[in-house]
C-alpha cells in the first residue's frame, strides 16, 4: 500500500514535470512575441511623433505649406504602417483639415475630407467630417422658399421617451455626494466615487442616441436639407431632451425661413423648458446637499449661477441657462415689439 501510493504520486510529480515545462515555454514565446510586436509600434509611433513634432514646430512659425507636408508625411507613415491605426494620427488629419480652412485652400480641403471620410467611416470623427464638408458644399445653396411650416411632420416620441430612459437611469446611479468626506488637500480628480466604469458607459449608450440624432440634425441642415433638419431637431425635443442644441438650431432655422410665428413659438418654448428644468435641477440638488450635509457648498454654486456637475462631468446636475435666458428673452422682445 505504501509503495504504491508513492509510485502513484512519483508518476503524477513526472507528469506535472512534463507539463509545467511546456506551458512555460508557450507563455514565454507569446510573451517575446507581445514583446516585440510592442517594440515594433514602438517604433513606427516614434517616427511618426517625429514628424508631427516638426510639424508642428513649422506651424507655430505659421510655415503652413511646410507644416502640412509633414502631417501629411505623418498620415502617410500611419497608413502604410501595419502597427498604426487611425487613433495614432487622427491628430494629425485634424490639423490638416484647421490649416486648410484658416488659409482658406477649399480647393484641397473638400477633396482631403471626402478622402477621409471614405477611408474612416467608422471613426468617431466622421459626423464632424460630414457636416464641415456639407458646409462648404452647400455654401451658396439657396434656401428652399417654398418650404412651409405645414410641411414639417409632426413628430412622435417613443414610449417611454429616450429622455425619460436617461432621466431613470441617472436618477438609479450612485448619489452625488458633493465630495463631503474629501481628504484635506486632496483634489476631486482624485477621489475614488463608488460609480463603476460599466455605469459610466451605459450612461454614454444612452446619451450618444441623442448625440447621433444631434449630429444628423446638423448634416442635414449644412446641406441646406431643413424639413428633415427640422424634424429631427423636433423629434430631439418630443423625446425630452434636455439640453439646449435643438432649441438653438430651430430658432436660428426658423429665423432663416422668415417663420416669425414659428421662431416666436421656438423661443418661449425654450425659455419655459429650462426654466423649469433649473426649478427641478434646484431642487434635486439640494435635496442631495441635505443628505450629506452640504447644503451650504450647493448653494454657494447655485447663488454664483455655477454649474453643478456629476461625478467625472458625466451629466450636469445643475445649470443656470442665466446666459442662454437672457439671450433668448433679448431676443423674443425684439421679434414681439
Amino acid at each position: 500500500m505504501l509503495f504504491g501510493s508513492n509510485k502513484k504520486n512519483s508518476k503524477k510529480s513526472s507528469h506535472s514535470k512534463n507539463v509545467l515545462p511546456k506551458n512555460y515555454t508557450e507563455l514565454l514565446n507569446k510573451t517575446e512575441e507581445l514583446t516585440k510586436a510592442n517594440q515594433e509600434w514602438q517604433s513606427e509611433f516614434n517616427k511618426l511623433i517625429a514628424l508631427r513634432e516638426k510639424a508642428t514646430s513649422l506651424e507655430k512659425k505659421k510655415q503652413n505649406k511646410e507644416a502640412l507636408e509633414f502631417y501629411h508625411k505623418a498620415i502617410e507613415l500611419g497608413e502604410s504602417s501595419s502597427k498604426l491605426n487611425s487613433s495614432n494620427y487622427i491628430y494629425d488629419i485634424e490639423r490638416v483639415i484647421v490649416i486648410y480652412s484658416k488659409t482658406k485652400e477649399y480647393e484641397l480641403l473638400i477633396p482631403f475630407l471626402k478622402s477621409v471620410i471614405e477611408k474612416y467611416s467608422n471613426n468617431n470623427e466622421v459626423n464632424k467630417w460630414q457636416i464641415r464638408l456639407a458646409k462648404l458644399e452647400n455654401k451658396n445653396t439657396e434656401i428652399d422658399s417654398l418650404l412651409s411650416p405645414k410641411d414639417i411632420e409632426k413628430q412622435i416620441p417613443s414610449n417611454p421617451s429616450l429622455g425619460k430612459k436617461l432621466d431613470d437611469f441617472r436618477k438609479e446611479m450612485p448619489d452625488f455626494n458633493f465630495f463631503y468626506d474629501l481628504p484635506d488637500g486632496m483634489e476631486t480628480i482624485q477621489y475614488q466615487h463608488n460609480v463603476s466604469f460599466d455605469l459610466f458607459n451605459k450612461h454614454k449608450e444612452l446619451k450618444d442616441q441623442f448625440s447621433f440624432l444631434i449630429e444628423s440634425g446638423q448634416l442635414n441642415e449644412k446641406k441646406n436639407k431643413l424639413k428633415k433638419s427640422i424634424e429631427i431637431y423636433e423629434k430631439i425635443i418630443a423625446e425630452e431632451f434636455l439640453g439646449p442644441e435643438p432649441h438653438e438650431r430651430l430658432i436660428i432655422i426658423y429665423s432663416k425661413l422668415k417663420w416669425k410665428e414659428k421662431e416666436i413659438f421656438a423661443i418661449k418654448r425654450a425659455i419655459s423648458t429650462f426654466e423649469n428644468f433649473k426649478k427641478e435641477q434646484k431642487k434635486y440638488v439640494l435635496s442631495l446637499a441635505d443628505k450629506y450635509d452640504m447644503t451650504s457648498k450647493a448653494l454657494e454654486y447655485i447663488n454664483s449661477d455655477k454649474k453643478i456637475f456629476y461625478f467625472r462631468g458625466a451629466f450636469e446636475l445643475y445649470n443656470p441657462q442665466k446666459t442662454r435666458i437672457e439671450k433668448w428673452n433679448k431676443r423674443l422682445n425684439k421679434l414681439e415689439n
